[in-house]
């Protein structure tokens, strides 16, 4: 398994200081999701390439891109745009960067008790188009989305097809959506499909993001059977904890909140992975 982290976890306004304390922690890989300009890949080609530079000047390398296709209704107006221009931009400048692993979402949930087939019929012809331009798509789990849970998320990947579509796996997210234990229960249905892995984690009693170490989802027995399964790929820290949403004044204190929260869990996770 290779840790990575989102450059916006660290720091959501100076991607500068961002890689700079991604190298400081001995970290190889960052994600990208956003930048001061706006979300991957909405910045114009100047951003995107000075951005780029930075990643290479600090020594990293980018483990994903997640641009955040379709968390709206799947027949919003902007679905066309996407299939169209900026999907295949994703792609182009996921490669530029050295990464061909590029994240989608299943689409806003609706009223349906069931998946609707346009959501299938969707996700179908964007991980074509993903692959057709290059890339890898891989479905993350996501609370508000079809797909929600890591079970709802395998069942659309397996209605659209393995060979087409893989898991990008989020207990954190799974979690929130109401799964009670992420691991062992669903990761025992997923398993099969998981290719990309993002670690945060969720407090139900206070319906709200926790530091990994504190929150529902069993990191230490998710970790240890990602290993025991031969998951090769990456782990990608995401914290979603505010700059107060966790008391680490004592805890780096050179760092802000943000970026101490991220360190706190990046810590955490080292011991856990030497372990």
């Amino acid at each position: 398994m290779q840790l990575s982290i989102f450059s916006d976890e660290i720091n959501r306004t100076d991607p500068t200081r961002a890689l700079d304390l991604a190298r400081q922690w001995g970290v190889h890989y960052i994600e990208v999701r956003s930048l001061p300009q706006g979300r991957f890949p909405a910045p114009d080609a100047t951003a995107l390439a000075a951005f780029h530079q930075q990643v290479q000047d600090a020594g990293l390398q980018v483990s994903a891109v997640s641009p955040g296709f379709c968390k709206c209704p799947v027949d919003a107006p902007s679905i066309a745009s996407i299939l169209a221009t900026e999907l295949p931009r994703a792609c182009d400048w996921a490669q530029r960067w050295g990464t061909n692993l590029v994240s989608l979402f299943a689409f806003r949930r609706g009223a349906e008790k069931d998946v609707p087939e346009q959501v299938i019929d969707r996700l179908g012809q964007m991980a074509e188009i993903t692959s057709r331009y290059g890339c890898r798509p891989v479905l993350e789990n996501e609370a508000g989305c079809w797909g929600g849970t890591g079970t709802q998320a395998a069942q659309i990947i397996r209605q659209v097809g393995t060979d087409k579509l893989k898991l990008c796996w989020d207990p954190g997210n799974a979690a929130r959506a109401g799964a009670a234990r992420p691991f062992p229960d669903e990761y025992a249905q997923l398993k099969d499909l998981v290719a990309h892995v993002h670690l945060k984690n969720f407090d139900p009693a206070t319906n709200s993001w926790s530091l990994i170490e504190k929150g529902t989802v069993d990191w230490p027995g998710q970790l240890a059977a990602l290993k025991a399964d031969g998951y090769s790929g990456h782990i990608v820290v995401e914290t979603h904890l505010g700059e107060r949403d966790a008391d680490l004044t004592d805890y780096h204190p050179e760092l802000a909140g943000l970026e101490a929260n991220t360190r706190r869990n990046l810590d955490y996770l080292q011991s856990l992975l030497k372990a």
